[in-house]
């Protein structure tokens, strides 16, 4: 039986929306019994859920669960591209990001996807991007490798 007292949630587990998964506790509270009935009005066990919560609140918890599922699986995927280097949690820097960067630099110096990357970060930084130095800010645009670039960078803000 579904009451107020026991129920934990329900929500829609099909796109068609024509099934319902119920979540309930047993009556010592130590086990969740989940239960799948058909959304049908004429149904008893739905007209026990419906004397419980509404339609719209079925249609609500779905929505949310669904929007919860996403953020979680979201998460997951970040945390495992993180852990297989994927990408760079740049709010942390370890030796392993010092040791690509210089490899980046001296074995790959005339990459030009990273080179305009580099410039673009160059150009971020607050000393480069407000600096009055016009004449220094061309020759970074203009630099032909990773390393003259740095090295005008260096000149902007020393």
């Amino acid at each position: 039986m579904i009451t107020k007292e026991n129920l934990i949630g329900a929500y829609f587990i099909d796109n068609d929306r024509k099934n319902i998964e119920v979540l309930t506790t047993s009556e010592d509270k130590k086990q969740i019994i989940p239960t799948i009935l058909p959304f049908d009005e004429n149904n008893p066990t739905f007209k026990e859920l419906t004397s419980v919560i509404t339609v719209d609140d079925l249609h609500e918890n779905t929505y949310q669960k669904k929007k919860d599922e996403q953020k979680i699986f979201e998460q997951k995927v970040m945390e495992i591209a993180k852990k297989d280097g994927l990408i760079v949690d740049d709010t942390k820097i370890d030796s392993g990001s010092f040791q690509k960067l210089v490899t980046s630099i001296f074995n790959e110096p005339d990459n030009e996807d990273h080179l305009f990357a580099l410039k673009l970060a160059l150009f971020e930084l607050t000393a480069i991007r407000d600096s009055k130095n016009d004449e220094l800010k061309k020759k970074l645009r203009q630099s032909k490798n990773k390393i003259e670039a740095l090295k005008i960078g260096f000149d902007i803000v020393g």
